[in-house]
């Protein structure tokens, strides 16, 4: 067998190679497919996990590295897609934000300063 896979290469590649690496390994797969289905030997059925797994790991390499991209280029303007947002709760996504929680209608606003809480002094 040979040595486990290792990820960490996957990343130092370019979205290209990746992207080739990939197609290699569906066309793989298949044909890994198409012996377990005519009834191939044992080791080739074994190593079908294996190839799923590792185009798992290249799709998630992908990903990763698109959403990064996206998060630059993103930065500057402030605004996140919805999926790269924190998940949350749906209640919390929903709630006002500080500032609008702070805000006061023309009518509270006017009862606020024409009724303020006033200051007697008392003499002795």
């Amino acid at each position: 067998m040979s040595q486990k896979f290792k990820v960490r290469k996957l990343r130092d590649q370019k979205p290209e190679d990746l992207l080739k690496d990939l197609e290699k390994l569906k066309s793989e797969l298949i044909q890994l497919k198409t012996v377990k289905v005519s009834a191939g030997n044992a080791q080739k059925l074994g190593r079908i996990g294996l190839v799923r797994k590792r185009i798992a790991k290249h799709l998630t390499v992908i990903n990763q590295q698109r959403s990064d991209q996206v998060k630059s280029s993103t930065k500057s303007s402030g605004k996140l897609p919805v999926d790269l947002r924190g998940k949350q709760t749906r209640a919390i996504r929903q709630r006002l934000t500080r500032s609008e929680r702070a805000q006061k209608t023309l009518r509270q606003w006017k009862r606020l300063n024409n009724f303020a809480l006033r200051k007697f002094a008392l003499k002795e």
